[in-house]
């Protein structure tokens, strides 16, 4: 899983191995290490009928309904986008999105991404 956090903004982006996993079993995570602490990311899928965001301790666990999750696991369906409510009435957006293997080489290991729709196209 690779997150990218911008602002007010996460952006979850998963691969073959990831959504595999939260499609068997309900939840996917990602946990850096630094120093003597640890980040964790986690998806979960669940009975619930609205999205919730939450950072407890040392993590940021997205909780999503898994009815919305079960149409996002068809094949061509590529993500989808978020806006949860602050208590402070800002707001966080939220995209998850399948991670489609890089058009140029980058030096990363990309062999769990999706095939790219894009790729042998010309511009």
């Amino acid at each position: 899983m690779k997150i990218r956090l911008r602002g007010n903004s996460i952006r979850y982006r998963l691969d073959k191995t990831d959504v595999e996993l939260l499609e068997a079993t309900g939840k996917v995570e990602s946990i850096t290490h630094i120093g003597a602490a640890t980040l964790h990311f986690c998806v979960r899928s669940k009975n619930i009928t609205d999205p919730v965001i939450k950072m407890e301790h040392d993590g940021v666990h997205l909780l999503l309904p898994a009815e919305r999750l079960q149409a996002w696991y068809a094949p061509d369906q590529v993500g989808f986008e978020l806006i949860l409510p602050n208590p402070d009435g800002s707001e966080l957006k939220v995209l998850v999105e399948k991670d489609f293997q890089c058009l140029s080489p980058r030096g990363e290991d990309d062999s769990q991404a999706f095939e790219n729709p894009n790729a042998g196209k010309n511009c």
